[in-house]
């Protein structure tokens, strides 16, 4: 039996965090076309700091209201990425949604979207004492909810009601469900309707991105607002 979680607490055992959007199915496409690793930062500063770490195998995307913040390579978009020479990079994603959706002591942790759903449902079948959160969560994302419950359905079909299996329902279209979503809608103001159509396209990426690393970034050392964290994913199988 699986747990959903909607409260942000810690997951007892393995993790299923699901992002759709906006961060969590780049993610995945950039492990699927080679990249070495990808890294999550909570904010530019903490990406540069990485970046400039990494040199010249870094790659920073991320975006503010639809641009690429000054420096970086490119915005996180799936329209963009897709067939981009990334292999042997190192991605660093400005994503705190999705950054901030994991908890320090959480390690056995895996990404989970429709892109990849072929590959983690696989995954998934061969864990014990699963748990599903959607990314957002205490205050989940639509388009991440409705991902969960088509994980929850598919997994564990006899398990009760949950929101997110409800809300499944209520969306038997992926991409239907990812338009009606804020952050999809988001997208489709900036004109990127075409970024919900990739990123409903279930099963295309043979990868599930696993957590690796979590690096801790004191605030009095780099000069931050409050302490930080970047966490490093790789894919799996490798």
């Amino acid at each position: 039996m699986c747990r959903v979680d909607l409260c942000l607490r810690p997951a007892p055992g393995p993790l299923f965090l699901v992002e759709v959007l906006p961060a969590g199915s780049v993610l995945t496409l950039l492990l699927a076309q080679g990249a070495k690793e990808v890294w999550v930062a909570p904010g530019p500063k903490v990406a540069r700091l990485l970046g400039a770490e990494l040199g010249e195998e870094a790659l920073l995307l991320g975006e503010v209201e639809g641009f690429p913040p000054e420096g970086f390579h490119g915005r996180l978009s799936l329209v963009d990425l897709e067939g981009a020479e990334v292999r042997e990079k190192r991605a660093i994603l400005v994503a705190p949604l999705l950054n901030g959706s994991l908890l320090l002591e959480e390690k056995e942790v895996f990404l989970a979207n429709l892109r990849n759903a072929k590959a983690a449902l696989e995954l998934a079948r061969g864990l014990e004492g699963l748990t599903l959160r959607p990314a957002g969560a205490p205050e989940p994302l639509l388009s991440a909810l409705v991902a969960t419950g088509f994980f929850q359905r598919r997994l564990f079909p006899e398990s009760p009601t949950t929101l997110a299996s409800a809300l499944l329902k209520a969306f038997p279209d992926p991409q239907e469900a990812l338009f009606q979503s804020p952050e999809g809608q988001a997208l489709h103001k900036e004109g990127r309707t075409e970024e919900l159509a990739r990123a409903s396209l279930i099963g295309m990426d043979p990868v599930v991105p696993r957590l690796a690393e979590t690096r801790f970034f004191p605030k009095e050392a780099f000069g931050l607002t409050q302490d930080r964290f970047a966490q490093r994913f790789v894919a799996w199988p490798a």
